[in-house]
Order: structure tokens, then C-alpha cells, then sequence
């Protein structure tokens, strides 16, 4: 050993960078896939009644809001129930669809491409770094691959 330290290689930065990915991923998938669920999993209904409000937020530097809320009344029958309402409520009633019973959102017009955009991104941010990691891995641990360590010297 001459006393330098051993090269270790890019493995730390990918494991950072996968621990990142899932983290960011993570963070995607629970905040912008409850539209998907609701437009692959969500209970069709229509929503009746809705009250639209503006809230003036722009001294706090967060600008204006619209939240409008309803009565939702599911297809299949059932007594209705007031739920946040999402979408465009114009001309009521609107079709509408709900996911999470009586505490969940119901959404107008709900639509899988506004959720395959971010189920596609955090699979990237978490895949991609994670390919990387294990073909490093795998090329690091092949047999005939570079030697790890000093080089022997001949010894004659």
C-alpha cells in the first residue's frame, strides 16, 4: 500500500442519487395521482348546488384562490352529501366523479392523461437512477472485469 486512499468509484453519488429519485417520487405520487384514481377508480355521480368562493390571499404573496364545493349524488343511488368540488362547474349539474367516499374530492370531468404525466416522471426520477446503480454494480462485480486494489509486481 503506497497510502493513498482506495478509488471508490461513482457507487456513493448513485445510491445519493436513487435515495433522491424515490424521495422525489414519493413526492409526486402524493400529490398529483388522485385525479388518476379518481378516473380509474372513482364513483360517477353528479354534483348539485355548487358555491364557488375567491379567497384574496395576495397580502401573505399567495395571490388568489377558487374553491367551490357541492352536493354529490352517486349513480348507483344513495343520499347525497357535500364534497370540494374540482373542475369546471359552469352550468350545474355537472357529472362528476368521487374517489375516498364522502371526505374525497369529486372531480368534473377527470382525465388519466392528467396522471400519467406524473406517474411516468417518478417512475423516471426513481428508475432511472436505480438502472444506473445496478449496471455499475453488476459491471463492478463481473468476472474478467477491472481489478480492484494495487497491481502485483513481477516478481523476477
Amino acid at each position: 500500500m503506497d497510502g493513498r486512499p482506495e478509488q471508490v468509484g461513482p457507487a456513493p453519488w448513485l445510491a445519493l442519487s436513487c435515495l433522491v429519485g424515490l424521495v422525489l417520487a414519493y413526492a409526486v405520487l402524493t400529490n398529483f395521482t388522485e385525479e388518476l384514481r379518481t378516473a380509474l377508480w372513482g364513483t360517477p355521480g353528479t354534483v348539485t348546488g355548487v358555491d364557488c368562493r375567491t379567497y384574496d390571499a395576495t397580502v401573505a404573496n399567495a395571490g388568489k384562490s377558487t374553491s367551490c364545493s357541492g352536493a354529490f349524488t352517486p349513480d348507483g343511488g344513495g343520499s347525497s352529501f357535500d364534497v370540494p368540488v374540482d373542475g369546471d362547474v359552469d352550468s350545474p349539474p355537472v357529472r362528476a366523479w368521487l374517489v375516498d367516499g364522502s371526505s374525497g374530492t369529486a372531480y368534473v370531468s377527470p382525465t388519466v392523461w392528467a396522471g400519467v404525466f406524473p406517474v411516468g416522471l417518478s417512475l423516471l426520477l426513481a428508475g432511472l437512477p436505480a438502472a444506473v446503480t445496478v449496471k455499475h454494480v453488476v459491471r463492478a462485480r463481473r468476472p474478467g472485469g477491472p481489478l480492484r486494489g494495487p497491481v502485483p509486481k513481477p516478481s523476477a
